[in-house]
C-alpha cells in the first residue's frame, strides 16, 4: 500500500525538479564571462550564496532521475520502448552534465575562499564551456519524447511539440541556456500531468 502510494506520488519530482532548478538559478545568479580576470572570478565567487545554487543543481539532478524514471515507465507502457528507453539514456547524461556543473561550481567556491587567482581563472573557464553534456542528454531526453508522444499521443500532443521546440533549441548554440531555462516549467507541468493521470487511473479501482 505505501509502495503503491509513493510509485503515484512519483511524478511529481519533476515538478519539484522545476521548483528546486528555479532557486537554483536565482542564487547562482549571471554567470561570468569565460575571459574574466582572476579577480573578477575571485570577487564574483567569494560569496555563500553559490553554496546554495550547487545544492539546488545537485537535489535537481537527483529528482529528475526520479521524474525520469517514471516518464519512461509511462512512455514504454503506452507507445514504442526504444523510444522511452533512449529518452530515459538522455535523462541520464543530462543528470551527468548537472553534477558537472555543480561540481565545476563548488571547485570556483573553493578556489576563491582560498584566494588563488591561477585555479579561479582556469575553472571560470571550463565551467564556461563544460555544457556538452547537459546539451547533448537534454536534446536526446526532449526530442526522443517528443517523438514517441507525436507518433503514439502517449501525452497531449501539445507537450509533444513543446517537447520537440525545446529539444531542438538546445542544440541552437547560444540559444541552449532557452533549453535549460525552460525545461524547469516543462518538467513541472509534465509532472503534474503524469501525476493527474496516474490519480485518475486509481480512483476508479479506489471506488
Amino acid at each position: 500500500m505505501g509502495g503503491s502510494r509513493l510509485e503515484r506520488l512519483a511524478p511529481l519530482a519533476g515538478a519539484l525538479f522545476g521548483v528546486v532548478i528555479a532557486i537554483g538559478v536565482v542564487a547562482g545568479g549571471e554567470p561570468l564571462d569565460s575571459d574574466a580576470s582572476a579577480e573578477e572570478v575571485i570577487k564574483h565567487y567569494d560569496d555563500g550564496k553559490f553554496i546554495i545554487g550547487i545544492i539546488m543543481l545537485a537535489l535537481g539532478a537527483i529528482l529528475f532521475m526520479f521524474f525520469a524514471a517514471t516518464l519512461r515507465k509511462h512512455l514504454i507502457a503506452s507507445g514504442p520502448e526504444w523510444l522511452g528507453s533512449l529518452g530515459f539514456g538522455g535523462a541520464i547524461v543530462f543528470a551527468v552534465g548537472m553534477g558537472g556543473f555543480a561540481s565545476s561550481q563548488f571547485a570556483l567556491v573553493d578556489a576563491a575562499d582560498q584566494k588563488n587567482l591561477a585555479a579561479a581563472q582556469a575553472l571560470n573557464l571550463i565551467d564556461s564551456n563544460n555544457f556538452p553534456p547537459a546539451v547533448i542528454g537534454i536534446s536526446v531526453f526532449l526530442l526522443a519524447t517528443a517523438w514517441h508522444v507525436l507518433s503514439s499521443r502517449s501525452l497531449p500532443r501539445w507537450i509533444g511539440w513543446m517537447s520537440l521546440v525545446i529539444g531542438i533549441l538546445a542544440l541552437l548554440g547560444p540559444l541552449g541556456i532557452l533549453a535549460f531555462l525552460l525545461l524547469a516549467p516543462w518538467s513541472f507541468i509534465v509532472g503534474i500531468v503524469l501525476y493527474r493521470r496516474g490519480a485518475a487511473s486509481v480512483s476508479p479501482v479506489a471506488a
